[in-house]
């Protein structure tokens, strides 16, 4: 898969760019000063792909200043030669967001998938070390584009899950005495929601569980490659919900806790992943330069796992990453990305031109 030309307008700093890959050319790299917009340009491409920023939520930000509208175009070529036409257009009065493949507009879950990107950029590493959040999120853009049952049950969790939240908030104020209603009725309803929530939540968790063997089979074999040792890495899925079949008991058994912290305690909105290396948890002793080696093999084996599930070649976002690795690790993510298109900023032109004197496929180009 390949991404053949790219247009944005009110996108950023960009306010009508347009810009033409070449066809005999799979790496590109975008150099330049800081602020003249390379990671603008690797974020619009992202946008292309599923239909928002990885650095900003809210897209209104993303409106060049003054301007009504933003929209990215890009024309993609799947790995069968097909072509394909990506539209994302967003506007702030009124609030509109449309997302269309080959001039037909697409709901979200229908419009993601068809363009896989994945991403490099030095807060990754904060996936490895912070909130569960970043970590569940990561998992949850990689099945997603790869699996749509996996998006769709994610989607229909998410909505029950406010749902169910909205219906715990009640029950708790009828039986404190802040509110008059039905708390049978309520209650009745709560076991039709958790029969729902059980149903995808242990889809998504299924689906999380076969990721994590694919990674644990990947990791080692990248990790020891890079660091040239004999370490052990093993990536875990933490879950207070042990056996699957037994989700919907254990909804029950955790009702009135549920109901009196007015939030559903347990499931994939909760669950976690820990990175250990020769059985120790990364956070508690690991240095900066196995956590680089350890997230550059995660990200590697999230590039087999999209090329093994989808069939296609993704491309690859590398936003100033070679800066945060040595030579060694950067020689061999240059040799990893191999066969697949990759956008690539750097400040540091020199030190990219040495590792890539041999290659003949790339482009250097100057970020306007």
């Amino acid at each position: 898969m390949k991404i053949t030309k790219l247009q944005f307008e009110n996108f950023r700093n960009y306010e009508n760019h347009s810009y033409v890959f070449p066809s005999d050319k799979n790496l590109i790299v975008l150099t330049g000063e800081n602020g003249k917009g390379k990671t603008n340009f690797l974020e619009g491409i992202y946008m292309l792909s599923l239909g928002r920023s990885f650095r900003n939520s809210k897209l209104e930000s993303l409106i060049k200043w003054d301007s009504p509208f933003l929209r990215c175009t890009g024309e993609i070529e799947d790995d069968e030669q097909e072509n394909h036409t990506l539209e994302v257009f967003y506007s702030s009065s009124p609030k509109r967001k449309n997302l269309k493949k080959n001039d037909v507009s697409l709901k979200n879950s229908e419009y993601i998938g068809t363009f896989t990107t994945v991403l490099f950029h030095p807060e990754d590493l904060n996936m490895l070390y912070l909130s569960p959040s970043l970590r569940r999120k990561y998992m949850d853009i990689v099945l997603s584009q790869s699996d749509k049952r996996y998006l769709y049950a994610l989607m229909q969790y998410r909505k029950l899950i406010k749902q169910r939240g909205s219906l715990l908030k009640e029950i708790h104020e009828i039986q404190k005495g802040r509110s008059s209603g039905d708390e049978k009725s309520l209650m009745s309803a709560l076991d039709a929601w958790d029969k729902q929530l059980a149903q995808y939540g242990a889809e998504i968790i299924s689906k999380r569980l076969q990721f994590i063997e694919f990674l644990n089979g990947k990791a080692t074999e990248i990790y020891r490659e890079i660091s040239k040792g004999d370490e052990i890495v093993e990536v875990k899925y933490m879950s207070r919900i042990k056996e699957i079949n037994l989700y919907e008991n254990m909804l029950l058994e955790r009702r009135y806790q549920d109901i009196r912290d007015e939030k559903t305690s347990i499931g994939p909105h909760v669950d976690d992943i820990k990175f250990l290396i020769n059985g120790i948890d990364l956070v508690e002793f690991a240095s900066r330069g196995e956590a680089r080696t350890l997230l550059l093999a995660v990200k590697i084996s999230e590039i087999e796992y999209l090329k093994q599930k989808t069939k296609k070649h993704p491309v690859l976002l590398l936003d100033d990453v070679f800066s945060e690795l040595d030579f060694g690790r950067q020689t061999h993510l240059l040799n990893a990305i191999s066969g697949c298109q990759a956008i690539i900023t750097t400040t540091d032109t020199e030190k990219l031109e040495k590792l890539a004197k041999n290659k003949a496929d790339i482009e250097f180009v100057i970020a306007a």
